[in-house]
């Protein structure tokens, strides 16, 4: 049983950044979580833990209150006033904001612009402490608060425990958002070439429609775009895949972004390949192959889709780390020692010495 404060985890929306950054935690720590949309003074809530009302009155009555990234003077005023009632408010972020309107194929630059940013950087003076999904955000984000802390992303993985059905075609495939198109391009060619050479092989997409671009050559039965989907099918849409592919690039976008594609690969027991810039975890050979561009992801695509043992093994492993290190009831610990640290709590034994323990920097 977690000791950790009586908290509040508030975040944006019902969308996925809400449930692996605020509800996964609050579930695993038996803590209240709600998502949110609109400012304070006119807040909805859309989601959130059964029976959790948590009007914005209620706020007060928590020893620390988590809210995901809260922006603009409303939010400042909000945060101070539940400080000035002795609550602690953590500022938890998972992306790096400040490149997205750099990012010239991200959907939503237009919404991030330099005053929007400017808001976030108040907001994050404001609270007590920030929270981050990896260690490069939080080197960055200590420039706006000296008290960061790293707590990575962690998988509820009953949601992965699916039976992968059996099929005469390997799947190579790809899922994500908004933001890649520029990295993912290049190895759509290196896709295409082992589709060549190998006839009983397709492409898959979720999300962005990529296996459209390779449906003229293709055709629709071998290049298969399926849309975005809700996060409760995520997993059984991913089931669709074989081999993944997790391109990225030498920005600030994608150094900001954590290794969430590999642990969904790796909770399905799927081979992956992966871009070391982003997924520095994956063991080269072990749990997965790294390359950084389209020629030299090319012969290990090749090597997977002719080698199942391969594909067996490489998945194999990758399900054996996510199991071990990244099953979210691990992963809780870090949470709980951030929010005993933020009302001045050492950590409990086990989260002192634990390895997830998040660091602060």
């Amino acid at each position: 049983m977690s000791t950790a404060p009586r908290t509040l985890f508030v975040g944006r929306g019902k969308g996925a950044v809400c449930w692996y950054r605020c509800a996964l935690p609050a579930l695993y720590l038996d803590l209240d979580w709600i998502g949110v949309s609109g400012d304070p003074g006119s807040l909805r809530t859309v989601t959130g833990r059964p029976g959790v009302a948590a009007a914005e009155a209620d706020w007060r009555d928590y020893e620390v209150v988590v809210v995901q990234q809260p922006r603009g003077r409303v939010w400042v005023d909000r945060i101070r006033a539940l400080q000035d009632a002795g609550v602690r408010v953590l500022f938890e972020i998972d992306d790096y904001i400040h490149s997205v309107r750099k990012s010239r194929d991200h959907d939503f630059r237009a919404e991030f612009g330099e005053e929007v940013v400017r808001d976030v950087e108040l907001a994050m003076r404001v609270c007590d402490g920030v929270i981050c999904s990896t260690p490069w955000l939080a080197r960055r984000y200590r420039a706006f608060n000296a008290t960061t802390h790293v707590c990575r992303n962690g998988l509820d993985l009953g949601r992965y425990a699916l039976t992968l059905p059996a099929r005469d075609a390997v799947h190579i495939g790809w899922a994500g958002g908004t933001g890649h198109r520029r990295s993912v391009r290049p190895w759509l060619d290196a896709v295409a070439d082992v589709m060549r050479s190998r006839p009983a092989t397709r492409f898959v997409s979720i999300g962005q429609p990529f296996a459209k671009a390779l449906q003229a050559e293709f055709g629709e039965e071998r290049c298969i775009a399926v849309p975005f989907t809700t996060l409760d099918c995520y997993p059984a849409a991913m089931a669709s895949f074989d081999v993944a592919i997790a391109p990225a690039g030498r920005t600030n976008f994608f150094r900001g972004k954590s290794d969430l594609r590999f642990l969904e690969a790796g909770a399905l027991g799927q081979a992956i390949v992966a871009d070391p810039t982003l997924y520095d975890q994956v063991e080269h050979g072990v749990t997965g192959f790294l390359a950084e561009t389209a020629a030299e992801a090319h012969p290990h695509l090749l090597a997977l889709v002719d080698d199942a043992d391969l594909r067996a093994r490489v998945g194999a492993a990758a399900r054996e780390y996510v199991h071990r290190e990244r099953d979210m009831r691990v992963m809780s610990r870090q949470w709980a020692a951030a929010l005993r640290a933020a009302v001045g709590r050492e950590p409990d034994p086990g989260e002192a010495n634990d390895p997830a323990q998040p660091s602060r920097t």
